[in-house]
């Protein structure tokens, strides 16, 4: 589908940021149709931007351009990868990784159309220059024109560390993600089956379930997160803050 633009930044909703990159896309492209997916990436935070485009991008039909704003290193090539159905537009720095090993590249190009670009006071490649390729390439759905085409092999990529089996059923996971209900979500992708039994910072926790049907106010339960991976959860109640638990934390969950 022809100028979807769908965008995520770490730049929240607090100052003029978010508003002034809308502008600049509509102004590059009136007839674009602007999607947020999210402006609160944690700030600088490479790892949250991959997980959010990763449970994001199948959602928009084929033809959205994504725009990604988040930059922590100035000096990154600000390039577009092409899938068989999407456009990124972003800084060179592994943000789409976890997005392509389901959606593989077909296509990159580093971004050379500075003609594009709109001057500004400071540092905001966000709106200054990936917000007017974006709004070009959401328009003509071509990159050619906008770059020059290099290798796959110039993609920047990381990988999010999978479970470790450490006895037959028994895995070491981390939590990848801290919702704002403070939900804790782990790294491991439900299969079918729900574990019997999960550890986390000297808490053991058995109950189980799907829905929160019947469950009590602060009630910790083993559950699976709406993108299919196993989440903890504390029934209105935030888990993160009652379990102190952070990304990264350390969860033993048996089956």
């Amino acid at each position: 589908m022809e100028n979807l633009i769908a965008v995520m930044s770490d730049y929240g909703l607090k100052d003029a940021y978010v508003g002034t990159l809308k502008a600049t896309l509509y102004m590059n492209n009136p007839e674009a149709r602007v999607v947020d997916i999210t402006h609160h990436i944690r700030p600088f935070d490479l790892v949250d931007a991959a997980i959010k485009l990763k449970w994001s991008y199948r959602y928009f039909p084929s033809g959205t351009v994504f725009l990604i704003a988040v930059d922590p290193d100035p000096s990154a090539e600000l390039i577009i990868i092409s899938t068989e159905k999407y456009y990124i537009v972003t800084p060179n720095n592994g943000i789409p990784s976890l997005m392509l090993e389901e959606e593989p590249a077909d296509s990159v190009y580093i971004i050379t159309a500075d003609h594009y670009f709109i001057e500004g006071k400071g540092n905001f490649r966000g709106r200054n220059q990936l917000a007017p390729i974006a709004a070009q390439l959401a328009k003509f759905q071509s990159p050619f024109y906008l770059g020059d085409q290099k290798k796959l092999s110039i993609i920047k990529r990381f990988r999010i560390p999978s479970p470790k089996e450490i006895e037959p059923g028994k895995f070491e996971c981390i939590i990848i993600d801290v919702d704002s209900f403070g939900n804790l979500i782990l790294n491991m992708e439900y299969n079918g089956q729900l574990p019997s039994r999960i550890e986390i910072n000297g808490v053991e926790i058995t109950s189980s379930s799907l829905n929160f049907r019947g469950k009590k106010k602060g009630e910790f339960f083993i559950s699976v997160n709406p993108e299919g991976h196993y989440q903890l959860i504390s029934y209105m109640a935030s888990a993160a803050r009652l379990l102190k638990a952070t990304r990264g934390t350390k969860v033993v969950v048996e089956f």
